[in-house]
């Protein structure tokens, strides 16, 4: 019989922004363990528990399950930046996501005015605040973003008893016949998803105008909203339970996840993502992942370097050759150019397989009853410090 682990979502209060990371571990998961997903702890078992900890209820209930049944195990997905904030040089504390800006400032001090009249502090300072006390009942650290592993380093609690944290790669396989249908008969053009800032306007606008340039003067951008109201955490349950795949090269996915990819018709091929500012360090694995699942191409508009799913997405340069190029698909012959995709796809997953051996070997150590410390997973008789640094 395979393990069983459990991803728990009874700590979000929906899906929104977390259905890509569901998938991330989902299908990391899938070829070794039978995974199901549940939204309360279960006792002497692995729980997989993506952040969001501002509720302190949430970590009562993990304290406390974690007394009163000793061999419950407790995996945290982190999801935001551990990130100091400084004065004139000087650390005055941690929260997450803080990036200096004049909004960061407002939110961080309006939430420490609240806190001195025994309010409450920053939304992302309580998610902070939450994550730090949970690491202090966490077997094993891990994200789905290299650049916030980096971050983690920040928190100082991270040296007592958790092994250095280990990244998960989603992974893809071979994407279901409507997603490749739509590779095919979709019309050229770009949509965006996301909260809409003034450089990701500028790009789009810069867009518009160079495909103008090019001869283009059909539609050929548009930003949607989440296409589709988010799945219940209830029904994400209900559809969240797998067996170990059969297939090698095609991981299973939740149940709800994929009817959600599937009611989704986008409205062009390429789906572009932004960073939120011109300076914006980061790439959007998770915003790629989505845009693979749905049946478009993903773009992006810098190559970071620092997640393998990029090298699958195409680059928007804003030149005028380029456009020439992406409007080239709507009247070409596609089939070569989406067997070449289709390539990318099956290399990057042969990558990520690779690359999740350290998590896989991890959790197989927790399920075995062991403890992931200092790099090896203690009482399992497993050795995963010469994997850990495959990510």
């Amino acid at each position: 019989m395979p393990e069983q682990v459990y991803i728990v979502v009874g700590n979000h209060r929906s899906l929104v922004g977390i259905n890509e990371i569901i998938y991330a571990v989902y299908s990391a998961l899938s070829e070794n363990f039978s995974v199901e997903i549940i939204t309360r702890l279960k006792q002497n078992s692995v729980n997989i528990l993506i952040d969001e900890f501002s509720s302190p209820v949430h970590i009562a209930a993990i304290r406390g399950t974690k007394e009163h049944y000793p061999n419950t195990k407790i995996v945290v997905v982190a999801t935001e930046f551990v990130t100091p904030v400084r004065i004139f040089g000087l650390e005055i504390t941690k929260t997450f996501n803080f990036f200096g800006a004049g909004r960061d400032w407002a939110m961080l001090s309006g939430g420490a005015l609240r806190a001195l009249v025994g309010g409450m502090p920053s939304y992302m300072r309580m998610r902070y605040l939450g994550f730090v006390n949970v690491l202090e009942h966490c077997d094993l650290l891990t994200s789905v973003q290299p650049a916030i592993l980096q971050t983690l380093s920040e928190v100082g609690t991270l040296g007592s008893h958790l092994a250095s944290p280990l990244m998960v790669y989603p992974r893809i396989g071979t994407l279901p016949s409507l997603q490749q249908n739509r590779l095919e008969d979709l019309s050229a053009g770009f949509t965006a998803t996301g909260t809409r800032t003034r450089y990701r306007s500028q790009v789009a606008r810069k867009l518009v105008r160079t495909f103008k340039r090019a001869g283009w003067f059909a539609p050929i951008y548009r930003h949607v909203p989440f296409e589709t109201p988010p799945a219940s955490i209830a029904s994400a349950a209900k559809g969240g339970r797998t067996h170990p795949s059969r297939s090698p090269t095609t991981p299973s996915i939740p149940t709800y996840l994929q009817a959600q990819y599937d009611s989704i018709t986008p409205s062009y091929l390429f789906n572009i993502n932004p960073p939120q500012t011109s300076e914006w360090p980061y790439s959007s694995p998770m915003r790629i992942l989505r845009a693979i699942m749905l049946g478009q191409i993903p773009v992006v508009t810098k190559r970071f370097h620092n997640h393998l799913i990029e090298e699958v997405a195409m680059l928007w340069d804003g030149k005028f050759d380029t456009a020439l190029k992406f409007g080239a698909y709507q009247l070409g012959d596609r089939q070569a150019w989406i067997n070449d995709y289709l390539c990318s796809i099956e290399k990057y997953d042969r990558r990520a397989k690779e690359a999740n051996e350290p998590f896989v070997e991890a959790m197989k150590g927790l399920c075995g009853g062991g403890q992931v410390n200092d790099g090896r997973v203690n009482a399992s008789g497993r050795d995963v410090s010469a994997l850990r640094h495959a990510g």
